[in-house]
């Protein structure tokens, strides 16, 4: 009897609707792509207006909107403000290359950190590698003006130093974050900053610009503390800081700790802390730079998700206002040995900017709160994916090299691509229309791309179908029986449905698959020409994927005698016993 085994890959598709298949350094994936294409964009450009400040590298420290204006800093291009047009065109208003002042003498480039104070149109810029900062304020750009002022450089006697210029004994900042997050929030006008040095242990620092008045928030202390909560006791530094604006919440995380401080009332005089101690709930600490979602910010504010070590996690942090440890609710783990398809550390973000779920700027997708979207970083999962916390995995690609995927579907064109990226966010020009804006750096990051919003560039296609084929056995065979191994693994959110369907007549009709099945699956039907497909229902939220964690998807296939044709035999080989 004639068998034989092929791995079903891009090298077989032959038909790829909603969805993209790739084979990269070991990685095969099955995943499903997003409706905003490079080709269904509105705007495409890093010329002219958009050239200069375009290198967005910061993840969601890299920029600020505050309505038609956007504020970007990038890796190499300083900093830029520019205002949406009514017709999704930008205007450059201000630009400047070495917008950083570094000391007495000189200004830098590579900048990760801008925040801004929307109530007195102040704002700051700082980065990680360089000590310094600058301020701005941007008051004459509101309301279709044009006049932004750069800040003479800081004269004090410590020209670099954001906060403790002239008490470096209580803790001071002079640079922020980490590699390409930056420790740079604003809350009202309280501008929160995270030193990259070990300059305030167990301290949250903060600055009005305004009013010039500077604070060291003692997390040890309990004039600083939430009543009943547990003081601060882990070091920490190299921050990410994430602004909660629909509980006026700051996020105050180090990279070094999994745990972090929660600033309530961030936005006030009388801020409150909150210590989260994830090392205390068993999930150790680093938590490198993977970002913060919150799923429900307006009735389950407590829920969030966040990076501790090699995993991520799903926390509900309602027991540390009573000073307890958090509850782990989900956890998503990697390691360097491939578990989940990442190398470690976790070179990937994940999660938004603003958390809020109506109005403008927002990034989390309109109808769905829950859509965690990834992002790339460090040239890792270049092409944008989720975070599915049913089956507490990532559905996120390694590279994009080898990928085949529908560029057809909604006019879309292939995926956008960068190697270091933000989420995707929707902003309101004057009149309020509101378009989709994507910046990053690398590949497509180097520039400005703007979608419409009605093509919800942010909601993933959702239904796919990936057809394999056409095999044949030698001699061209009958094709009798088949089994499809891996596609048990498969990961199916809640409310999606994943089908396999198997055709011996070269797809003329087709059977369904049983893919929690060990045995094969025989055909009623005569044919000679295999073909393989997967039909998935999903969201635009979420989706069935495969991203190759136990291996490739392939298929086994041959000819049977008619008395063979069992279906409680896996595999079978005809066999006679001689005496």
């Amino acid at each position: 009897m004639a068998f034989k085994t092929e791995v079903l890959s891009s090298a077989n598709d032959i038909s790829v609707v909603g969805c993209m298949i790739t084979n990269c350094r070991g990685q095969f994936a099955v995943l499903p792509v997003y409706k905003g294409g490079m080709s269904n964009y509105k705007i495409r450009s890093g010329s002219g207006d958009y050239d200069g400040g375009d290198r967005v590298i910061g993840f969601t420290t890299g920029y600020e909107i505050d309505g038609d204006l956007l504020f970007t800093v990038g890796w190499g291009d300083g900093f830029a403000v520019r205002r949406l047009n009514n017709d999704g065109t930008m205007t450059r208003l201000y630009y400047e290359s070495q917008f950083l002042y570094r000391d007495t003498s000189s200004t830098y480039n590579h900048l990760q950190s801008v925040a801004i104070d929307k109530i007195n149109k102040k704002g700051v810029v700082m980065t990680y590698n360089v000590e310094g900062y600058t301020t701005f304020d941007y008051s004459g750009c509101v309301n279709g003006g044009t006049t932004f002022v750069k800040d003479a450089r800081p004269s004090h006697s410590n020209p670099d130093f954001f906060i403790g210029s002239q008490d470096t004994g209580g803790g001071y900042v002079n640079r922020v974050g980490t590699s390409y997050t930056g420790g740079l929030a604003a809350a009202g006008a309280w501008f929160y900053a995270g030193d990259h040095d070990a300059h305030h242990y167990k301290k949250v620092m903060r600055r009005n610009v305004h009013t010039g008045v500077e604070e060291r928030l003692d997390a040890t202390s309990s004039s600083n503390m939430k009543s009943g909560t547990a003081a601060m006791d882990r070091n920490g530094y190299r921050y990410y800081i994430n602004y909660d604006e629909v509980n006026d919440r700051i996020f105050y995380m180090p990279f070094y700790n999994g745990s972090f401080n929660l600033v309530l009332d961030a936005s006030t005089s009388t801020p409150e802390l909150v210590w989260c101690d994830v090392g205390d709930a068993g999930r150790g600490d680093d938590s490198y730079e993977a970002g913060i979602f919150i799923p429900d910010p307006h009735n389950e504010p407590n829920v969030v998700c966040v990076g501790s070590g090699n995993q991520l996690l799903k926390l509900d942090i309602t027991p540390c206002m009573t000073g307890s440890a958090p509850t782990v609710l989900k956890t998503i783990s990697f390691s360097s040995n491939w578990v989940n398809n990442l190398e470690y550390p976790i070179h990937f973000r994940f999660g938004n900017k603003y958390h809020k779920t109506t109005g403008t700027p927002m990034d989390k997708s309109p109808g769905y709160p829950e859509h965690c979207p990834t992002v790339a970083d460090r040239g890792w999962a270049t092409v944008r994916g989720f975070i599915d916390w049913d089956n507490e995995q990532t559905a996120t690609v390694l590279r994009h090299d080898n990928a085949v995927e529908d560029t057809t579907t909604g006019g879309r064109g292939r995926s956008y691509r960068d190697d270091y990226s933000t989420p995707m966010v929707l902003m309101s020009s004057a009149n309020g229309t509101k378009y989709w804006i994507q910046m990053g750096y690398g590949n497509d990051g180097h520039s400005f791309t703007i979608w419409d919003e009605d093509d919800n560039p942010n909601e993933l296609i959702g239904d796919w179908e990936l057809i394999h084929g056409t095999f044949t056995l030698p001699n061209s065979a009958n094709v009798d029986k088949v089994f499809i191994s891996n596609s048990q693994h498969f990961k199916v959110p809640s409310n999606c449905t994943l089908t396999a369907y198997v055709s011996n007549n070269n797809g003329t009709s087709w059977e369904t698959y049983d893919r929690t099945s060990d045995n094969a699956h025989i055909f009623t039907s005569e044919g000679t020409q295999l073909r393989v497909k997967f039909t998935a229902t999903g969201r635009p939220d979420r989706s069935p994927y495969y991203v190759g964690n136990k291996g490739y998807l392939s298929v086994s296939y041959g000819s049977m005698h008619d008395a063979a044709k069992d279906t409680n035999i896996k595999y079978k080989v005809t066999r006679k016993k001689l005496r």
